[in-house]
């Protein structure tokens, strides 16, 4: 028998948690990747080499942070180490002051803030009192979106404090962008023969780890065929929310309620014409399939403002391009395209290559799906806002939501798929309460939850706070919402429209008001969960939430700790963005 036959994998049915059966995997996958000599009964073999420990921490909003962690664990199983992987919200804080090596991969979310599974060990990490780590060799990746401000800030910070404490930094930094693939794999590469120089072993090519099976993914989209694309909001409303129904029939994709859906979108074709146009270069169909397919044509990227800026020897370009203007480039940036830049210095001439290199790769879009599959067999539904404005004389478009709303008809593949949030998830035992805020196509994942549970026949109690800007024209699947509440899938429906008075009114008005009988559902074991917008909404909400405890409990420090304990507990759970 084949030695690499012999490598076991730890199934996802086996009694064990995510956490387990990576660390499993990756101590199995190190052990049986050695070529085992045929027996020497007159030789006593030396006893082989201690596994190295190492610790794998992962901050993560949406999961890519937890998925990178597990695949470095198998890599590390199979270069000599012990590998433990740990989420930040779990990971015992006493730990730290003992291990000897560490990665900690993290991403960022809001205005540069922590996931909600940091949020404990950095305030526990940023205190003045915690130990020296002079004993600590580390290294971080961070994962971020440069469209931000803040970009990557959450892994800066965690780099720069780790240093601060004594720890060595055994690999530099590295900060991803939306397509971090490539540089994720350079960076395990680098960080974990930096952390164990002296042993790399590896799984035959032909083993069962080492092979990977083709299925739908980021990678290999499915292509899914559109089932229905209807307006939710009524007549004059300033908003075009759409609902749409994509058949999944065949795909062997399978999702959970609080999933979300990954769309890989084409280009509006017209833009590309323009680009083309202003670009002067020759036709080339190449080029204009790539900026169709592969290339974000809308957003200005650093690059190709200081590429402009070579080229024309524009002063107020080249200032654009120093990194200490931030908030001259975020307002050179607030409503620009790529084709501004183009139309605003039509004299240069571009070489299609040197071009389309400046350029940022166009990168799936993930909307959280608001659909049930015990409820919609073969279906995904999701809950978009179409975006649409005008700025500097030009009509805008969203890139993947107009994609979506104009250019697929019934016959066009949509390209999807699934982006599993296991940060985002029902209570296993179905008497549990459920408290959740979701304003406008943030009650997607809500209509999921109401779905299953009424499938499920699920007895806890049900609190939805949806609101958005006008009763008469915004309020989002109200036919549906009134149908739980009749039939006791909601036990209370509490609505805030912005717009229906003369001063705003929002979700976070609307828990201050019901705040007693909130904190009593949080008192009986109700789950938070809050959908929407981060930089805004989500930080509102949390603060009356916070406001709310501390009324009840007496202090800042007191509501911080209830908090935290709700998000330790997976009882305070998010999908912000």
């Amino acid at each position: 028998m084949n030695e690499a036959q012999l490598v076991p994998y730890i199934p996802e049915s086996a009694p064990f948690t995510a956490e387990q059966r990576a660390w499993l995997n990756g101590f199995l996958a190190g052990v049986f990747s050695r070529t085992a000599p045929k027996p020497d009964l007159n030789h006593n073999p030396s006893p082989s080499p201690a596994l190295e420990p190492l610790t794998i921490l992962f901050g993560s909003q949406t999961g890519n942070a937890e998925g990178l962690a597990k695949r470095v664990a198998k890599e590390a199983g199979r270069r000599g180490f012990a590998p433990m992987v740990h989420d930040l919200a779990r990971y015992p804080h006493a730990n730290l002051k003992t291990e000897k090596n560490l990665v900690l991969i993290t991403s960022t979310y809001g205005d540069g803030e922590p996931p909600d599974n940091a949020k404990a060990f950095w305030e526990f990490l940023s205190k003045g009192h915690t130990p020296p780590l002079k004993h600590l060799n580390f290294s971080v990746l961070a994962l971020g979106d440069s469209n931000y401000d803040k970009f990557c800030a959450c892994g800066k910070h965690f780099d720069q404090r780790l240093e601060e404490l004594g720890a060595k930094r055994a690999h530099q930094r590295v900060d991803c962008d939306v397509d971090y693939e490539q540089p994720f794999s350079a960076w395990m590469e680098a960080a974990l023969s930096a952390l164990n120089p002296h042993r790399i072993l590896r799984l035959a090519p032909d083993s069962p780890q080492a092979t990977s099976i083709t299925a739908c993914s980021r990678s290999n989209p499915f292509p899914g065929r559109l089932l229905a694309n209807r307006i939710l909001n009524g007549s004059g409303s300033a908003k075009e929310t759409r609902h749409f129904e994509i058949s999944i029939e065949n795909s062997g994709l399978t999702y959970e309620a609080g999933d979300a859906l990954g769309v890989v979108p084409t280009n509006c074709p017209q833009l590309v014409e323009e680009i083309v146009a202003a670009l002067g270069c020759p036709e080339d169909d190449n080029v204009r399939n790539a900026l169709l397919h592969d290339y974000d044509i809308t957003k200005i990227s650093q690059p190709l403002i200081a590429a402009f800026a070579e080229r024309t020897g524009d002063e107020p370009l080249t200032k654009l391009t120093s990194p200490h203007v931030n908030g001259e480039l975020k307002e050179f940036l607030r409503g620009r395209e790529v084709i501004d830049l183009l139309l605003a210095y039509p004299g240069i001439r571009w070489n299609s290559a040197d071009f389309l290199q400046c350029l940022k790769r166009l990168q799936p879009r993930l909307y959280s799906i608001s659909s049930s599959p015990k409820v919609h067999s073969g279906q995904v539904h999701l809950t978009v806002s179409v975006v649409r404005y005008p700025s500097l004389d030009r009509p805008r478009k969203g890139v993947c939501s107009t994609f979506l709303a104009d250019r697929v008809c019934l016959s066009t593949p949509v390209p999807i798929f699934i982006h599993n949030n296991k940060n985002f998830r029902l209570p296993q035992d179905p008497t549990r309460p459920l408290i959740m805020l979701g304003p406008g196509t943030g009650i997607a994942p809500f209509r999921a939850f109401l779905h299953d549970r009424r499938a499920s026949d699920a007895k806890g109690k049900a609190w939805l706070f949806f609101g958005d800007q006008h009763q008469a024209s915004d309020f989002l699947y109200r036919d549906e919402l009134e149908e739980f509440l009749r039939d006791g899938t909601l036990t209370r429906l509490t609505t805030a429209f912005s717009r229906d008075q003369s001063k705003k009114l929002y979700v976070q008005h609307r828990m201050i008001e019901h705040s007693a009988e909130l904190f009593q559902w949080l008192q009986d074991g109700a789950y938070f969960y809050v959908c929407g917008d981060a930089t805004r909404m989500a930080r509102d909400v949390d603060t009356a939430l916070h406001r709310i405890v501390q009324q009840v409990l007496g202090s800042a420090d007191a509501a911080a700790e209830y908090v935290n304990a709700l998000r330790d507990a997976k009882r305070y759970q998010r999908d912000v963005y």
